[in-house]
C-alpha cells in the first residue's frame, strides 16, 4: 500500500512538473515571437513587423549606446515590414551578428568600448556580415568632408545626426536600388552655425529633453517672429530687447550659435534705443529664424 501511494504521488508530481515545463516552452515561444533574447533569456529585439503574421522584409541591426538614437531609426522606418535588432555596443555587436543573419546595419561611430569603426572592420574579417550587406555610419560627427573616407572603408552611406527622415529615405533608396554614386557622397543638409553635440553638451548629454526644446523652439518662433516685428513697428525698444535676448539665450543654448550671434547684435542695438541699426539688419535675423525654425522641425518630420 505505502508503495502505491509514493508511486502514485511521483506520477502526479512527475504530470506537474511536466504540465510546467510545456507551459513555460509555449510562454517562451510567444515571447520569442514578441523578440528574441539573449544568453541570459532577456528581450534582446522586438521587430516593427509582426512576425507571428507576416515574414520581415528584411531584419536589420541598429548600433548605438543611446537608446533614443535606436528608436528614432525604428520610429522612422516603422511602416515598413521589417524586424529590427537592437544592441548598445561594439560588443554586443560582435555576438548577435554571429547568431543572426542580417540584411543592413546602422553602425554609431561612437560607443563606450570598442568604437563603431572597429566593430565593422572585426565583422568583416570574421565573417559575420559579407560585402553584400549594407552598412550605414552613423553620427553625430559625420560630415561633408569626411564622407569620402567612410565609403574607402567600405560603408555604403553616413548619416550624420541629428537624423532626418528626408536624408534617411534618400540613402535607402540609394543603397536598395544600386544608385551609381556611393550614398555616403550626397551633401548632408546642414544648419550653417548649427551644432548638434553642442547643444546636446548643455543638456548633459540627454538627447529626450533637448529634441523636445529644439521642436518647441521652432514652435514658438512664428509667434516671437510677429511680436518683434510689432514691437520694432511700435518703436518698442524696451520690449524688443527683452525678447530678442530670450531669442539669444535660447539659440545658443541649442547650438545655433549664428542665430545667436545676429540676436545678440539686435539685443545691443534694443538697449541703445538705435531703432535704424535695429531695422538694418531685421530681415536678416527673420531669414536666419525662419531656417533654423525649419531646419528643427525638419530633424523629426
Amino acid at each position: 500500500m505505502l508503495q502505491f501511494l509514493m508511486g502514485f504521488w511521483c506520477g502526479c508530481a512527475a504530470a506537474a512538473l511536466m504540465g510546467c515545463l510545456i507551459y513555460a516552452s509555449k510562454k517562451r515561444q510567444i515571447e520569442e515571437r514578441r523578440g528574441r533574447r539573449d544568453e541570459n533569456g532577456e528581450a534582446m529585439y522586438a521587430g516593427i513587423a509582426d512576425v507571428r503574421k507576416t515574414k520581415p522584409e528584411r531584419r536589420v541591426l541598429v548600433v548605438d549606446d543611446s537608446k533614443l538614437s535606436r528608436n528614432v531609426i525604428k520610429e522612422l522606418l516603422a511602416k515598413r515590414q521589417w524586424e529590427f535588432i537592437e544592441v548598445g555596443s561594439g560588443e554586443e555587436c560582435l555576438r548577435v551578428a554571429k547568431r543572426y543573419k542580417v540584411d543592413l546595419v546602422f553602425m554609431d561611430q561612437r560607443m563606450p568600448g570598442m568604437s563603431g569603426d572597429e566593430t565593422v572592420q572585426r565583422l568583416w574579417a570574421d565573417g559575420s556580415i559579407g560585402a553584400d550587406v549594407p552598412v550605414i555610419a552613423v553620427g553625430s560627427s559625420i560630415r561633408k568632408e569626411n564622407e569620402k573616407e567612410f565609403c574607402e572603408k567600405g560603408y555604403a552611406a553616413c548619416l550624420a545626426k541629428p537624423i532626418q527622415a528626408n536624408r534617411l529615405e534618400e540613402i535607402l533608396a540609394q543603397v536598395f536600388t544600386g544608385a551609381e554614386e556611393p550614398a555616403c557622397e550626397e551633401e548632408v543638409p546642414e544648419l550653417e552655425g548649427f551644432s548638434y553635440q553642442k547643444g546636446l553638451d548643455y543638456f548633459d548629454g540627454k538627447e529626450a529633453p533637448y529634441r523636445e526644446t529644439l521642436v518647441l523652439f521652432a514652435d514658438l518662433w512664428e509667434e516671437r517672429r510677429e511680436q518683434l516685428r510689432q514691437f520694432l513697428d511700435e518703436e518698442n525698444m524696451e520690449e524688443y530687447a527683452i525678447l530678442i535676448h530670450a531669442i539669444k539665450g535660447d539659440a545658443r543654448t541649442l547650438g545655433a550659435d549664428a542665430f545667436g550671434e545676429l540676436a545678440y547684435r539686435q539685443e545691443l542695438s534694443a538697449k541703445e534705443g538705435n531703432v535704424q541699426a535695429i531695422r538694418a539688419g531685421f530681415d536678416r535675423v527673420i531669414a536666419t529664424g525662419d531656417k533654423t525654425a525649419m531646419y528643427f522641425k525638419g530633424m523629426f518630420s
